[in-house]
């Protein structure tokens, strides 16, 4: 039978795409995989068609006439739609802009639908297209021709738009890209010269085993829930964009402590809402600019369309980072950093955008709420001094004597009396020298080097404590600060409290204080710890009240004593302290112990004592003192 071999060697092809696809599916449910599947089925009934056709030839099949004439037309009418389906599909990978794409296609199928409408009005006239005659002779016939060439209209259709935009393909796709058309218009120009459409046969389940062969190696590197492309096919991108110098702009985006967000809603949740926000971003550009670089980041990577761009987005997306998202009912909120990088004019090479990229998620770690960061080359000028903090925090767990606390005192306004205080921590490297903790707890947050730290600081606390217990002083506690890093392991509160237990002190003698943000990023567990804690006579403080918006489930809830007004509230209120007034007021009500921090002159120490709020500490009273120096300190006052 004519064609039989490369019929069957057609259909084991397509049976083991279908098997496949059955075990392992594409991960991408786009556009192009719906084509990729409407092409299979196309050539599958082209194939099908093609049997019975030749069946029918070689009189294996008999129909009634007028079911051969419609058998032969489907045939006849498979070429150009089939060639039409590769046209779409081709123009769907190689052109990022949907519109396009659509246009083309419209004008694409103008000629297809004439063959169409002329074929079918053909089937018992005879006249345009002597469908069996012609067919198997190849008779320049006006139908055959025009079938013909419809069929090189589609191949060139596809030849030409991958030509334009074969700058932005990557190697191995532009190759298949070119491959696709040259061979379909070599399998139609064999036919029209030989009478023989076995290569055109081939040709189809040849391609499709190859372009499928791609998509599930993309599929790997294609994020399986936004079904983003990932830092992966970014790179790819960035290659070319490198190579040729175009100018464009890569904005980053990082969510601010997502993992505490999975912890409180859930990992479902967690998931719809970055879908959510995929489709939010996807809005904001065409295709291949958005990718999912990891759990908690995305990336747009544009060209340079207008100089104003990338701030328009920057500027759209915190907006939009402004008003809720809606999940399953509930409508919750996400912080994003961002940070921009443009090339080449910051970043000239790959590998110095991988610097840069590093530099940048560093930075915007450690400088929150910022809008965004733009990235210099100045800014990596300081990488190796992080570089060398970081040794510097390592060197300090190892050698616990590096570090160093140092006591700021808490007064009460009342009676003047040295009632608390703040410990603080100091690092002393043999090479970096002394160290404030601007310098280095942001890179101790983002390292987990903090928690190790808090360990030391909090096991040299209780070391002073016990020294001030054996001289019978009255200060009531010492105040820890604790990091939001540290709430991401369970294990916090029995760790803190064996560290407490282990050194013999009494645990009412010691205070933590923790900031609003990471009460915000961690309530469920930060209320679990506390609980805890407080139940051995604990003492905490909210930090830095004030500085932010402000939790008021937390303050009802969570059995804090003391509520430290940041001080920048201070600062503002003596020229106007109705607000501080307002707060002081609300927290008394609720049988909270108020502290301002920052009182540097008799005016703001006036101020608080008017208003009636209880403690303060600051430079105005005390800078922060070594532990022998506020062991002096607490003597002159145990003397008054």
């Amino acid at each position: 039978m004519q064609y039989l071999e490369f019929m069957l060697l057609s259909s084991s092809l397509m049976l083991a795409i279908f098997a496949d696809v059955l075990r392992f599916p594409l991960l991408r449910k786009g556009r192009g995989s719906r084509f990729f599947g409407g092409i299979s089925i196309v050539y599958s009934v082209f194939l099908i068609l093609s049997m019975v056709v030749t069946g029918v030839e070689e009189s294996f099949l008999t129909f009634p006439v007028y079911v051969e004439r419609v058998l032969w037309a489907l045939q006849f009418l498979s070429f150009p739609f089939l060639l039409a389906m590769w046209m779409h599909f081709n123009a769907l990978n190689v052109i990022d802009n949907p519109k396009l794409v659509s246009r083309l296609t419209y004008i694409h199928l103008i000629p297809l639908v004439g063959l169409t409408v002329l074929t079918v009005a053909d089937i018992s006239l005879q006249k345009f297209y002597p469908l069996n005659a012609a067919y198997a002779h190849m008779l320049p016939v006006a139908g055959t021709t025009f079938m013909m060439v419809v069929s090189v209209f589609f191949c060139l259709g596809m030849l030409l738009p991958t030509l334009a935009h074969a700058k932005e393909l990557q190697g191995s796709f532009l190759f298949i890209s070119i491959l696709l058309p040259t061979t379909l218009l070599i399998s139609m120009a064999t036919f029209w010269i030989t009478h023989s459409y076995a290569l055109f046969i081939v040709v189809n389940p040849f391609m499709l085993v190859l372009y499928y062969l791609i998509g599930q190696r993309d599929s790997v590197i294609l994020d399986g829930l936004t079904g983003l492309p990932t830092m992966a096919l970014l790179e790819r991108k960035l290659i070319r964009i490198f190579r040729f110098q175009v100018s464009s702009s890569v904005i980053l985006l990082d969510i601010e402590n997502f993992h505490a967000f999975n912890a409180r809603h859930g990992q479902r949740i967690g998931d719809s809402l970055l879908v959510k926000l995929a489709e939010y971003l996807g809005t904001l550009c065409i295709a291949n600019e958005l990718f999912r670089l990891d759990s908690d980041r995305f990336c747009l990577c544009i060209p340079n369309r207008e100089s104003s761009l990338a701030d328009r987005l920057v500027t759209q997306i915190q907006e939009r980072m402004d008003q809720p998202w809606e999940v399953e009912g509930m409508f919750l909120y996400i912080q994003v950093n961002i940070a921009v990088i443009s090339i080449p004019k910051q970043a000239s090479t790959l590998d110095e955008f991988k610097r840069a990229t590093d530099q940048l998620l560093l930075e915007i770690k450690s400088v929150r709420n910022t809008g965004k960061i733009v990235y210099t080359r100045a800014l990596s000028l300081d990488k190796q001094h992080k570089q060398d903090i970081i040794s510097a925090l390592r060197d300090s767990i190892r050698d616990p004597n590096q570090v160093q606390v140092y006591y700021q005192p808490v007064y009460e306004i009342g009676t003047g009396k040295l009632i608390s205080a703040e410990a603080l921590m100091r690092i002393v490297d043999k090479h970096l020298g002394f160290l404030l903790p601007d310098d280095f707890i942001p890179l101790a947050e983002q390292t987990g080097l903090i928690v190790q730290l808090t360990q030391i600081l909090l096991t040299k606390v209780c070391q002073m404590m016990k020294r001030i217990s054996q001289e019978q002083n009255s200060l009531q506690y010492i105040a820890v600060n604790l990091s939001g890093i540290e709430f991401e392991s369970k294990a916090i509160g029995k760790n803190l409290l064996e560290t407490i237990k282990r050194e013999g002190v009494d645990p009412r003698r010691i205070g933590f204080e923790i900031t609003e943000s990471v009460v915000l990023q961690s309530y469920e567990m930060v209320a679990s710890v506390m609980k805890e804690l407080a139940g051995e006579g604990i003492f905490f403080a909210l930090d830095d009240f004030g500085s932010g918006y402000s939790h008021l489930r937390a303050l009802i809830d969570l059995p804090y004593a003391y509520v430290k007004f940041d001080k920048s509230v201070i600062r503002s209120s003596t020229t106007n302290p109705k607000m501080l007034t307002l707060l002081a007021g609300m927290l008394h009500t609720l049988d909270k112990c108020v502290i301002v921090e920052g009182v540097e002159t008799e005016e703001e120490l006036a101020l608080a004592h008017k208003i009636g709020i209880e403690r303060v500490q600051g430079f105005y009273f005390s800078e922060p003192l070594q532990g022998d120096e506020f062991l002096q300190l607490l003597r002159k006052a145990e003397k008054r």
